[in-house]
């Protein structure tokens, strides 16, 4: 009867810790993850375990650090490329974009950004698949008068490969010329550009090529391509150089400067240059600023 008791003891025992167990697991996992919080902020580390109400995560910088699955967004894996000598570089946060123009790959789904150039110039763009997307803003100036330019911008991109991706969409743009003085103006313009770009190379170090057609409100379409030539690279955790440029017969326009980046924040400045500023500054005009910000 004894050793029935003592059965029955250590099945009980036994069944337990089976319950326990299975209440959180104690996997090792070999990858680094990122952790986004619901209050904007990240924590990246490895997972230690993991239960249906919390994670616990071994950081380099606070230890363990147990936090509520009730308080995150998401978790990502951390590739092993995005650590240089022992530190995280964080992805780039417009990846999409050089200056204006854009490269091969799409905005991924449920992510976006707002795009301030020149303090003039708004629009946001949101993807609303991992290979379809939509920017859509407004020219400041003419919103305050009365009668606005505004821009809309689809454009589908596809990762053929790690390195290659392609993509192409369009930039229209509706204005309506208001009054000067006590005159009237009727004039207005639609149109814009339909365009197809390639590119290759990694987030952080890439170069596209692209070419654009303009077109009409009318549905007239320019037999003369513009192209574009553009390419980036990262050389710190916070800082990248870009350039981007666009060729037609009648001459060019050549954009490069700096990228100045946080997880969420990018700021761009450049130097504008084309045949007519070159003859008086050489080096190009410095009127470039735009400033990206992720949602």
């Amino acid at each position: 009867m004894k050793n029935c008791k003592y059965l029955l003891i250590c099945f009980c025992v036994c069944a337990i810790s089976l319950a326990v167990f299975s209440q959180e697991t104690t996997q090792q996992f070999t990858h680094t993850h990122i952790v986004y919080l619901n209050d904007g902020s990240s924590i990246y580390g490895k997972l230690i375990s993991e239960n249906d109400l919390e994670i616990k995560l071994q950081t380099a910088n606070m230890g363990e650090v147990t936090i509520k699955k009730s308080e995150i967004k998401k978790i990502e894996v951390v590739q092993e490329t995005q650590f240089k000598k022992g530190k995280y570089w964080f992805p780039n946060p417009n990846s999409t974009r050089y200056l204006f123009g854009p490269t091969g790959r799409n905005i991924k789904k449920g992510n976006g950004y707002w795009q301030n150039i020149d303090i003039i110039f708004n629009s946001a763009h949101y993807g609303f698949t991992d290979w379809f997307s939509v920017g859509a803003g407004f020219e400041a100036i003419s919103t305050f008068s009365g009668h606005p330019i505004f821009m809309i911008m689809p454009k589908v991109g596809f990762n053929i490969t790690d390195k290659f991706s392609a993509g192409g969409g369009i930039f229209y743009i509706n204005a309506d010329l208001a009054s000067e003085g006590d005159e009237i103006l009727e004039t207005s313009f639609s149109g814009g550009l339909a365009y197809g770009v390639v590119t290759y190379g990694t987030e952080d170090i890439n170069g596209s090529v692209g070419a654009g057609w303009a077109f009409s409100g009318e549905g007239d379409f320019s037999n003369e391509a513009i192209i574009s030539l553009s390419g980036m690279a990262r050389v710190s955790r916070r800082l990248a150089i870009i350039t981007e440029n666009w060729f037609v017969s009648e001459g060019f326009l050549l954009t490069y400067g700096v990228r100045f980046m946080s997880e969420k924040l990018s700021v761009d400045w450049a130097l504008v240059n084309n045949k007519d500023i070159l003859k008086t500054f050489p080096i190009g005009l410095p009127i470039w600023l735009s400033v990206n910000v992720n949602f």
